[in-house]
């Protein structure tokens, strides 16, 4: 499975070009996928474009921003809007990108790549249920063009609410329209809870400003909220709006491990957090109708984590020993989870016990 965009804008394009706030991307882009897909046209068959693009629908996160579309803001510049018009660069190259490679290869199945946490609402006060809804029509919209390939009314209403002068053309809105995807790939690692506030009167969510902490689960050790359920819900969600086949790309728990004195790496926690999910992926599959392609975990070995930048806070099934400080070998070895997750594998996930 290969995504074509992860994190990985070219230095270049970002300091002489200013990154995806430019409409020369697009066609920078194009020629980068197709020179993939033909490269690859008989050995991979699973593409993806761009990875959590929507992670940029939080425009007050500098790296966010920067990860998803290589903009780097200037002081008083509108983030939103600036963010608004990148996203839209990316969605034509994502469309133009699917229809080269289904002209490449017909049998290519290309999908979008999305950041799913869903926001539910504190309570069943209708401000609070409409915060939330506003917060997942922001966070969301980029799948409704990757799949149904146009804008939901709600984001160029809201453009001309906010004043936004976002370069679209009718040559844009075709190619959307005829590059949609075949499949909705995405990332679930937690999820969000929101609340109406008197200072966003129009329910303008601000995920800097507008999370709350939910008090029906868990939080790992940097505060991500662990919510099994979530999958399932967020499954069914993705179903409902879309009806495309699924596949969960990432999922995992953040954490520090420690080796015992035995030397062994024992992360019972990371075993009951993944088993909890596929155990709720399953009733998504069997009790709730839902189309899903597959599931791979982030990840199978320790590395920097993209959003701290730290390497303590661990994913893998292997340990890696190096630490924040620098020390370490590099050498690595297999934690419990490792022996776990093969056979987890090895039973097509019918056996998840510990």
């Amino acid at each position: 499975v290969i995504t074509l965009s992860h994190f990985e804008m070219p230095l270049h394009l970002a300091e002489h070009y200013g990154g995806w706030r430019n409409r020369k991307l697009i066609d920078f882009f194009v020629h980068f996928a197709v020179v993939c897909f033909e490269r690859y046209k008989n050995k991979v068959k699973y593409w993806m474009t761009f990875n959590e693009i929507n992670n940029q629908a939080n425009y007050w996160s500098d790296f966010l921003v920067y990860s998803d579309s290589g903009i780097q803001y200037s002081e008083g510049e509108e983030r939103e809007e600036v963010m608004y018009q990148a996203a839209h660069y990316e969605l034509i190259a994502s469309a133009l990108a699917v229809l080269k490679g289904h002209e490449i290869n017909p049998d290519f199945l290309i999908g979008c790549m999305l950041s799913v946490t869903p926001v539910y609402p504190k309570t069943c006060r209708p401000e609070d249920i409409m915060m939330a809804e506003k917060a997942m029509q922001r966070k969301y919209y980029f799948g409704d063009v990757h799949v149904k390939g146009a804008y939901p009314p709600g984001i160029p209403a809201y453009w001309k609410q906010k004043g936004f002068s976002i370069d679209c053309t009718e040559e844009d809105l075709e190619i959307l329209r005829g590059g949609c995807v075949d499949y909705v790939g995405f990332s679930y690692y937690m999820s969000y809870t929101t609340e109406y506030r008197e200072h966003s009167p129009e329910y303008a969510f601000c995920e800097r400003d507008d999370l709350i902490t939910n008090p029906y689960v868990e939080q790992s050790d940097w505060g991500w909220q662990i919510d099994p359920v979530g999958l399932r819900y967020v499954l069914n969600w993705l179903t409902d709006r879309y009806d495309v086949p699924l596949f969960i790309v990432e999922n995992g728990l953040g954490a520090y491990d420690q080796e015992d004195a035995d030397g062994k790496i024992c992360d019972d926690y990371r075993i009951d957090y993944l088993k909890r999910h596929i155990e709720e992926m399953r009733k998504a599959i069997d009790q709730d109708g839902v189309r899903l392609m597959g599931y791979t975990p982030w990840g199978c070995i320790d590395l920097v984590s993209a959003g701290t930048g730290e390497m303590d806070k661990r994913y893998g099934f292997i340990y890696v020993d190096k630490h924040n400080d620098g020390s370490g070998d590099l050498s690595r070895k297999p934690k419990k989870s490792f022996y776990w997750y093969k056979k987890v594998i090895a039973s097509n996930g019918e056996d998840l016990e510990n």
